[in-house]
This record gives structure tokens, C-alpha cells and sequence, in this order.
């Protein structure tokens, strides 16, 4: 029982994170792709796919969350894109200069050190409520 009061903020966080990481970046959609597309590690992807496709899978991960019975699947998917997306800034962070984040709203506006530890701190996030769900369902 207990873990379910730690599941249900760690829920809600990351529900609230990629609703407002997906509305920000549909608000101002012309710059979400404009600032794509000057990522050197999307280049060769087409933006008219990858754009929508990142919000829909956003978009997605709060719907997914929103149920009981595919909450699993939505906690799941959030670590992995947590995940993607820190692996991401750190690479743009390590090895390229002057990358502009393609992040919408407050989210963009903080420096790549900063939004890294905030992306870490929400896949360690992503990772314990995956890991408290499947212990408490497991009885």
C-alpha cells in the first residue's frame, strides 16, 4: 500500500512533464522545427515525420499514464524517452558547440548542464515508478 503514495507523485510528475513539454512544443511548433533542424544528430532525419511523431509519442506517454491498465506500458515508455532524451542533450552537450535546444517553453531555456541533471532526475524517476509498479503488482 505504501508504494502506491510513492507511485501516484511519480506518476503525476512525469504525466505533467510530457504534457508540458508536448503543448509548449505544439504552441510553438514553426521553432520546434526550425530548432530541429539545426541538430547536427538530426540531420539526415526527416522533420516532416520526426516532429510530429515526438509530440505524438509525447502525447502518448500522458494517455498511457492516464489508465490503470496501460500505466505499465506508459511508465515504461517514459523511461526509455527520458532516457533517449538525456543521452541526446549529452551528446550534443559533449561533442558539439552552439546546438540550440529544440525543448519548448521553460524547458529550452535552461543551460544544457542544468536540463541534463533535470532529464537524469526524471528517468531515475522513470525507472522507480516502473520498478515500485511491478512490485506492487506482483502480489
Amino acid at each position: 500500500m505504501k508504494r502506491e503514495y510513492i507511485l501516484f507523485p511519480i506518476v503525476g510528475l512525469l504525466s505533467l512533464l510530457f504534457m508540458y513539454a508536448a503543448i509548449a512544443k505544439a504552441m510553438d511548433y514553426g521553432f520546434f522545427v526550425s530548432e530541429m533542424s539545426k541538430s547536427p544528430l538530426l540531420m539526415k532525419y526527416d522533420k516532416q515525420w520526426l516532429a510530429p511523431g515526438v509530440l505524438g509519442v509525447e502525447f502518448l506517454i500522458v494517455a498511457l499514464l492516464s489508465f490503470a491498465a496501460t500505466r505499465k506500458s506508459g511508465l515504461l515508455l517514459s523511461f526509455f524517452v527520458m532516457l533517449l532524451f538525456t543521452l541526446y542533450l549529452s551528446t550534443l552537450y559533449f561533442f558539439y558547440t552552439n546546438i540550440p535546444c529544440s525543448c519548448g517553453g521553460i524547458l529550452g531555456k535552461l543551460s544544457y548542464p542544468t536540463h541534463i541533471i533535470f532529464n537524469a532526475v526524471f528517468t531515475l524517476l522513470a525507472a522507480a515508478g516502473v520498478l515500485l509498479y511491478q512490485t506492487n503488482n506482483a502480489r
